[in-house]
């Protein structure tokens, strides 16, 4: 593979990195030591230099693993900020350079060992930073490029039209049918219809074409990986062999331009802490190169992407007890498995009582977990010892058009995305118990709360002798979500809500039905977040 053709999306994802460094010490600069703000740079920085890693840029890796390191020296109080501010604004500018002579000629590999002595001198308090760097003007412009990008709002505002134009459609044929109970014209109705038909034909092929303009092939972020792969392994004295399966998967280039840093993470974390070194697997009677597999396939209108390593699996005995002292969970808590593995999730958690150029700072899964959040989708952990570990991410294929179920409650209608649906079955009102004041369902030999739908966006809290319950999921947990009516099944197109209408909790946007009436779209996370701070005793895990 010629890594060179990867230069350029390289240095356009630097250049936003390095902006968000520049904007933090601003703030910084501003406002005095605020460890949210650290905390936010350290993940922009911590993706940057993996991205250096991966890139072969091995000095700028390290320089930028140092200014990590002050960083968190700030934070912990054991180093002043106003006495490594210049020395921070500074290394923002030799990364600044290093970023120029890449543009300026790809094949080179900008070597700041004297920075990186220096700036290790100012985290000692032996020195005063390296000296001041100067930068032309136009290097505060970021790195030229030769791609030209079309803005997702454009094609977003293009989407929106041809769902209007689905919408018109849907109306239009019911006005045909009022038209055939009003005039007895079959020459009339007949044209009517073919006309309607092919309107039909049209508009799916424009929105067929519109989607295929934004989708890419899932290789356009794997093929980032194999370098820095090796790169990590060789520098723990680890063999490792990673395979790809469905690179030619295709899915929406919004969502591949979010999914490149969360693998990144992931990868990094199987090999630095899951895959063993080749001397420790010989012992074990595994072979000496560890395998590292991601894939991808897809299921209806999701893309599901696994990351599984054969190596020593996750300790959860190790992980609930760094939960305990992390004060996550308590000593006397009953917690499931699945409930263990969601804490590597957390921010700042990690196992490791010192920090590496790698990993270390519990920064990377919680990147992870933010950013799956944030498309839709969710990511399910499962690890044996000895057998290995892996990350399985579910997303939406589109973060425009999404299949969803339509429901109703007291009247209103609601959008309920099916990435988190199970199943849904009708039951009377007999059926459901209370537990420590909380109302719940025995569902297929388990205890599932349930949340009313009406109720927790306070409607009217009249309740029906029969009804229905939506089972919706995360991860290997369920809970039951109760509503009037089921309508249908149909894809929405999604329409963000205004920003006028502030946060809207439990609300994730707005859809518009073929009849013209606005239908909300429920944020399932919200009904799971309430279950699990209603609920009086541990979740059901329904594997």
């Amino acid at each position: 593979m010629d890594y060179t053709a990867l230069i350029k999306d390289y240095l356009d994802d630097a250049n936003g990195h390095l902006n968000a460094f520049d904007e933090s010490l601003m703030l910084l600069e501003k406002n005095g030591t605020d460890s949210d703000i650290i905390l936010k740079t350290l993940g922009s920085l911590h993706t940057l230099k993996g991205n250096s890693g991966m890139m072969g840029f091995e000095s700028l890796k390290i320089y930028i693993h140092q200014i990590e390191e002050l960083f968190k020296k700030v934070n912990d109080n054991e180093l002043k900020l106003s006495g490594v501010l210049d020395g921070l604004l500074d290394s923002a500018n030799v990364i600044r350079n290093a970023l120029r002579q890449i543009e300026e000629n790809p094949s080179v590999n900008p070597d700041i060992t004297e920075s990186i002595l220096s700036l290790q001198q100012l985290q000692e308090g032996s020195g005063n930073g390296q000296e001041k760097q100067s930068v032309e003007l136009s290097s505060y412009l970021g790195t030229k490029t030769d791609t030209i990008r079309v803005d997702f709002k454009r094609l977003n505002d293009i989407l929106n039209l041809v769902g209007e134009l689905v919408i018109f459609k849907t109306r239009l044929n019911q006005i045909e049918t009022q038209i055939r109970e009003k005039i007895n014209d079959k020459a009339l109705s007949k044209e009517l219809s073919e006309g309607l038909e092919l309107m039909g034909k049209a508009t799916a092929g424009l929105q067929e074409g519109i989607m295929k303009a934004r989708m890419l092939p899932v290789s356009h972020v794997f093929n980032k990986f194999p370098r820095m792969a090796r790169d990590i392994a060789k520098s723990q004295g680890k063999d490792i062999q990673l395979s790809f399966e469905g690179e030619d998967t295709e899915l929406d280039k919004t969502v591949i331009d979010e999914l490149g840093e969360p693998l990144l993470h992931i990868i990094r974390n199987a090999i630095d802490h899951g895959i063993e070194t080749a001397e420790e697997r010989i012992r074990k009677g595994k072979p000496r190169v560890g395998k590292l597999l991601l894939s991808a396939s897809q299921e209806s209108n999701y893309i599901i992407i696994r990351v599984a390593d054969d190596g020593r699996g996750i300790d959860l005995e190790r992980i609930r007890e760094t939960g305990i002292e992390k004060g996550l969970i308590k000593a006397e808590d009953t917690v499931s498995r699945e409930d263990i593995f969601s804490l590597i999730f957390a921010a700042g958690f990690t196992t490791k009582e010192k920090a590496s150029d790698v990993s270390g700072r519990g920064i990377g899964l919680d990147v992870v977990n933010r950013t799956i959040l944030k498309l839709n989708g969710h990511v399910i952990v499962d690890s044996f010892p000895e057998k290995g570990t892996t990350f399985t991410i579910k997303l939406p294929l589109s973060l425009a058009i999404i299949p969803a179920l339509i429901a109703e409650t007291n009247g209103e209608i609601y959008a309920i995305p099916m990435s988190a649906v199970d199943e849904s079955i009708k039951v009377r009102e007999e059926d459901i118990h209370i537990i420590n004041n909380h109302e719940v369902i025995r569902f297929r030999e388990k205890i599932l709360p349930v949340i009313r739908l009406n109720e927790f966006f306070g409607l009217n809290r009249e309740r029906r002798k029969k009804f229905y319950l939506v089972i919706v999921g995360k991860a290997e947990k369920r809970i039951a979500v109760a509503v009037d009516r089921l309508i249908r099944q149909q894809e929405i197109v999604i329409k963000p809500l205004d920003d006028t209408f502030g946060k809207s909790y439990g609300i994730s946007g707005a859809t518009i039905l073929g009849d013209g009436r606005i239908v909300l779209i429920v944020d399932v996370l919200a009904f799971w977040n309430k279950g699990q701070k209603d609920a009086g005793y541990t979740m059901q895990d329904t594997r």
